[in-house]
């Protein structure tokens, strides 16, 4: 399945640049949030002595970068991209704040419609292929094997709408994941977090992006070369006044 995708994505990356009536390429980056599981302490906390405590996700901001090929057919237009994502959220246990890191490349493919100059939308599947997922304070014993354990690979939904001004935009994107994960056990530092055994609870991983994008070059002729060539020729200084 992960070589077909990619084999998809590198076929429509690769189009008879003759078919299109523009395409191009260029560089994005810009912010994320991401969604996680809420932990339930098993035996209480610390600081509650309650039979089980639930301490919810809090949500940081995460960023990130990368580049897309853009083929435009009128108002139509695929986009497959590749990104690195870094994303981070906290719990703030009794006695210690725990932080969950984790990062993946991201391969979507993407399809669009402008709906009106300079207003598209766009949807389309997603490749992720996760590093290392760490939350402070989790040991390796004889409860656990440490965590947080995620799949290496998994399949998303992008959804998203962009406005587009000439060779830059502002992209803001939904990502889903198709597949909740496995409820794990975790053993936390107790001395450090006031927090022991732990049920990592089950979720569904969703990200909320916002991007800003610039083309390094458009088939159109509004390339970056023409830019600077003409940005001290005549009386054109290309400024806003």
């Amino acid at each position: 399945m992960k070589k077909l995708l990619l084999l998809i994505v590198l076929a429509l990356s690769t189009i008879n640049y003759t078919s299109a009536q523009d395409y191009g390429f260029g560089l994005q980056g810009g912010l994320n949030t991401y969604k996680i599981g809420s932990v339930n302490s098993r035996g209480g906390s610390i600081a509650a002595g309650k039979p089980d405590e639930i301490f919810q996700p809090k949500k940081t901001i995460g960023y990130q970068f990368g580049a897309y090929f853009v083929a435009q057919f009128g108002k139509l237009f695929i986009k497959p991209e590749i990104n690195y994502v870094s994303s981070k959220n906290k719990y703030d246990f009794p006695t210690k704040t725990s932080y969950w890191k984790t990062s993946k490349i991201d391969i979507p493919l993407l399809v669009g419609y402008e709906v009106f100059d300079p207003v598209s939308i766009y949807a389309g599947p997603g490749y992720n292929i996760y590093g290392d997922t760490t939350l402070d304070g989790v040991q390796i014993t004889s409860y656990s094997d440490g965590g947080p354990d995620l799949d290496k690979t998994a399949f998303n939904l992008n959804v998203g709408i962009m406005v587009r001004f000439k060779r830059i935009g502002i992209d803001l994107r939904y990502e889903s994941g198709f597949k909740a994960t496995q409820e794990e056990l975790l053993d936390i530092v107790y001395s450090a977090y006031g927090v022991n055994l732990a049920d990592l609870r089950s979720y569904k991983p969703n990200t909320l992006r916002l991007s800003v994008f610039f083309d390094l070059f458009r088939s159109n002729g509004d390339d970056i070369g023409s830019f600077f060539s003409d940005l001290f020729k005549g009386n054109k200084c290309h400024c806003p006044y």
